[in-house]
């Protein structure tokens, strides 16, 4: 940087996934590809450009004196190409993902450092685009750091008041009774979401942190069984959390320990979590329906589960998602499609439960498909701890 003769681009090369190379081609045939690898680039660039090992699977390439941006990402373009023949040459018919990232002297950093940071920043990010180049920019800082920074955030918000389970009334059609609530998690800083479940449920997969959150959860709903008998509770389970090795010795401990009838919790899962592992998700079931609790399919219909697989899966209740309910009075389509899903639930005698239910037509028609249970607005938003005590008192003629 310090001889440099105007501007410097550094790239930053990315293999993918080392150890199923290693473990496809063995330790030797790999090192030898990743030093033929090495050669190609070097043959490839012009003689005042370097090529440097960076760790086991990593480059940085320097090219000295290019004009823009458009110059910079050609080198990288021509550097892909080298890596494709190579692995092609090396018979490599599914060859390793190459992720190059770049990052531009002076326009990005003045220092050595900061260069290489960027350039390794803007290779992250190539991990969730479709792409195999990116120019850094600070979408990329965002992308790559801010799950970091938020799982941080979630850590601490395991450890205080700003993690919370928030309950949504399940009504019984039929008579408009109360029978349960939904148990949906809540992060809350200074009164304010901070993020909503479908971001920091992934970040505490990612951070190991989705056990101790579905503690959090389930102890949290039994509290409030216990605090009102005969109300059942039901706490969404995540797909690796029902596969998880303790997970039904985490369910039995929590039953124990608030010394509750076990067939008032639900266990909400979703398709997605019977396809992963079908054998084992349908034994675990099982065995979490031999202590007594009930099995809910969770926003069935938008999953990829078939009948074969549906008729095997030990469950008591089927969940039909919102966005097929919520649109159920202008759009034939879906109005058709509930009505399946219901007839489905009755032939392998389900119960069935509509979500998103905001309106009354949306309720009558609902209850003229034999729905049994509804949930949404227009009984009542998922409410705190508080607020769900003041509301079941309000409506106590419905508990």
């Amino acid at each position: 940087m310090q001889r440099a003769d105007g501007a410097l681009a550094l790239l930053f090369i990315d293999l993918a996934d080392l150890p199923t190379l290693e473990a496809r081609l063995g330790f030797e045939a790999s090192a030898a590809l990743l030093q033929r690898l090495s050669e190609r680039f070097h043959e490839a660039l012009r003689e005042r450009d370097a090529v440097f090992r960076f760790g086991d699977a990593r480059f940085c390439v320097l090219i000295s004196a290019i004009r823009n941006r458009g110059h910079a990402l050609l080198a990288a373009e021509k550097l892909a190409r080298v890596a494709e023949e190579t692995m092609t040459d090396a018979a490599l018919t599914l060859a390793p993902q190459i992720n190059i990232g770049i990052a531009l002297y002076p326009l990005h950093a003045s220092d050595a450092e900061t260069l290489l940071r960027k350039a390794q920043l803007a290779a992250a990010a190539l991990h969730k685009r479709a792409a195999h180049l990116q120019v850094f920019d600070e979408s990329c800082t965002e992308q790559v750091l801010t799950p970091w920074e938020l799982g941080d955030a979630f850590a601490q918000a395991l450890r205080t008041a700003e993690l919370q389970v928030h309950y949504q009334p399940k009504i019984r059609i039929a008579d408009g009774r109360t029978v349960g609530v939904e148990a949906l998690m809540r992060w809350i800083r200074n009164g304010k979401p901070v993020t909503t479940p479908d971001v920091f449920i992934p970040l505490a997969e990612e951070a190991g942190l989705i056990q101790d959150t579905t503690w959090y959860a389930l102890t949290n709903a039994m509290q409030q069984a216990a605090l009102h008998p005969g109300l059942s509770v039901a706490v969404n389970i995540t797909p690796g959390m029902l596969h998880h090795r303790d997970f039904l010795e985490m369910v039995r401990t929590a039953v124990a320990t608030w010394t509750m009838d076990s067939s008032l919790l639900t266990l909400e899962i979703t398709e997605g979590a019977l396809i992963i592992d079908f054998e084992q998700a349908t034994e675990r079931l099982a065995q979490l329906r031999e202590l007594g609790v009930h099995i809910s399919i969770d926003d069935f219909g938008t999953g990829y589960s078939s009948l074969s697989y549906f008729k095997k899966v030990p469950a008591d209740e089927l969940k039909i998602d919102k966005s097929f309910v919520l649109r159920m009075l202008s759009d034939e389509g879906d109005q058709r499609l509930v009505q399946t899903i219901i007839n489905l639930a009755r032939q392998f005698k389900l119960a069935v439960v509509a979500e998103g239910v905001e309106d009354q037509p949306t309720l009558d028609m609902l209850a003229r498909m034999d729905c049994d249970f509804a949930q949404g607005f227009l009984f009542a938003p998922a409410l705190d701890a508080e607020r769900l005590q003041e509301w079941l008192i309000t409506n106590s003629h419905r508990a």
